[in-house]
């Protein structure tokens, strides 16, 4: 799984990097398999003026070609963080579950519809 942070207002500190990594594989990683790419973006959008200013964007690509994003704004930036790789790891299961029910009622149909057709191929 390949995991890019960008930054936006601020440098990036090899603990913010660190723990972004830390997170996202907690998270994310047993789910690998099925992840090309976590990309992250980080914000201070208001400055050194506080508050709840601290965002946290993690754009996850899959394998199926699908994609999940989530966003988390906090005052604390590693509480951001946390909350987005934990916020994406809910989004990717339920997304993968929701591909897996359709796959399978896909294979289900083409089963049937096999079915009918050895069916009218002996009767005729």
């Amino acid at each position: 799984m390949r995991i890019d942070i960008q930054t936006q207002a601020f440098e990036l500190t090899s603990a913010i990097e660190s723990h972004v990594r830390k997170q996202l594989e907690r998270n994310l990683g047993p789910l690998e398999e099925q992840i090309i790419a976590v990309n992250v973006f980080l914000g201070d959008i208001n400055g050194p003026k506080g508050g709840r200013d601290k965002k946290a964007l993690v754009a996850v690509q899959m394998v199926s070609r699908l994609s999940v994003r989530f966003e988390a704004m906090h005052s604390d930036l590693y509480s951001a963080i946390s909350l987005a790789a934990r916020r994406s790891k809910h989004s990717v299961k339920r997304l993968l579950r929701k591909h897996n029910r359709i796959a399978k009622a896909e294979l289900r149909q083409l089963r049937h519809h096999q079915q009918d057709y050895y069916a009218e191929l002996q009767a005729g």
